[in-house]
């Protein structure tokens, strides 16, 4: 005979403490116990997610980002107050709203935008330098793949190249160039890194951008592993294409990363991206397309062309996805998860490079690899 537990099916089981959970919280919510003993003002923060210029106009899409209810009272511009339009004015918690104001703004010059709470608090909001916001159009998108493909995919193809010279490489040499392709990834770890975290303090405290980061971090490292762990057990590659194909999506994620960032500086006019800058990109990127094709000097047989193909997809389209996201849908919540993709993927490859090559870690020609690849990025990072 079922005892009495065992009349209902376990997924009703499971319910029952969350759902006691949860009324709990809705409770605790309505009745706010603590609120009384709370004798300071209401924590009023705005975070300006978007912002839109276009001739005479612009537009912002503003978030609650504090605790409380904020009212959102006036609108400043260059220290004086302006009329605008308003979605609406009183926000509860992440909640938005669009701000649009007509006003004659200078291109090239900064812009300085004041949102003024109902308690006085101004929440400031700068621009560098003001231009169009750029429509998505046709010529706009190709304008982007064409600026993704010039920092991103030829430049990884050219580095490609480097392989029939890796074919013919002494053993020496060849843990030279896998010791560089550590010291390139390390470098590019630190880089991302440091991105990542710059935009997660732009998502605001209560989306907690940081803790967005982290999340892509560790979704990154159990993809590749799992990926990998898969590919080995089915043995579709030998062990030194599999590291190249590691190598080429651990890039390809920095890149995407790469083409948010510009994207999405371009589009809002902070940067002034000239032939120096792509020139000095493209050369920074040719070294990812070595650092993909080192694992490959080992082989015994020569991976078919089409491997390289899909090599160099992997590892350079990403830059133009990234820069179409970042130059018309922006949000720096996705690009800080984004860049914790990016940021574990590295970490991954750097992992499985430095795994594979254990027993010549300690040699001469594996720590001058590794300065050389850490000199080599950082030299070409200075162009872009």
């Amino acid at each position: 005979m079922a005892t009495r537990t065992e009349r209902f099916p376990n997924w009703i089981a499971a319910l029952v403490p969350a759902l006691i959970i949860a009324v709990l919280l809705i409770v605790f919510i309505k009745i706010d116990p603590i609120g009384s003993l709370r004798e300071v003002p209401p924590a009023e923060e705005i975070a300006v997610e978007r912002t839109v210029l276009t001739d005479g106009h612009i537009s912002l899409r503003v978030r609650n980002d504090g605790p409380d209810t904020v009212t959102i009272a006036q609108v400043l511009i260059d220290d004086a107050y302006w009329g605008h339009e308003i979605g609406d004015r009183s926000l509860g918690r992440l909640e938005s709203t669009e701000i649009d104001i007509d006003y004659p703004w200078d291109p090239g010059l900064p812009l300085a935008i004041g949102l003024v709470t109902e308690t006085g608090v101004v929440v400031e909001h700068e621009i560098e330098a003001a231009s169009v916001t750029p429509d998505m159009d046709g010529r706009t998108l190709g304008i982007y793949a064409l600026l993704g493909l010039y920092i991103g995919v030829i430049p990884v193809a050219i580095g490609l190249l480097w392989f029939p010279a890796l074919r013919r490489a002494s053993q020496k040499w060849l843990t030279f160039f896998l010791a560089f392709t550590v010291g390139l990834l390390a470098f590019l770890l630190i880089d991302t890194v440091e991105h990542g975290f710059e935009i997660a303090s732009e998502a605001g405290a209560a989306l907690n951008g940081l803790g967005v980061f982290f999340i892509g971090v560790l979704v990154a490292v159990a993809a590749l592993t799992w990926l990998a762990w898969t590919l080995d057990a089915k043995r579709k590659v030998s062990s030194g294409l599999l590291l190249a194909y590691l190598i080429a999506a651990g890039i390809g994620l920095h890149n995407l990363g790469e083409g948010l960032a510009v994207g999405a500086a371009l589009a809002a006019g902070e940067i002034a991206l000239g032939t120096f800058l792509i020139v000095g990109f493209a050369l920074h990127n040719t070294t990812e397309g070595l650092a993909i094709v080192a694992p490959l000097g080992t082989q015994e047989e020569r991976p078919s062309i089409w491997h390289f193909v899909a090599l160099g997809a992997i590892a350079g389209v990403p830059t133009i996805f990234g820069a179409w996201a970042g130059g018309f849908a922006f949000s720096a919540v996705w690009g800080s998860f984004a860049f914790g993709i990016a940021a574990g993927a590295i970490a991954q490859v750097v992992w499985a490079i430095t795994r594979s090559m254990r027993e010549r870690a300690g040699s001469g020609a594996a720590v001058a690899g590794f300065c050389v690849g850490l000199i080599a990025m950082y030299a070409t990072g200075l162009l872009a």
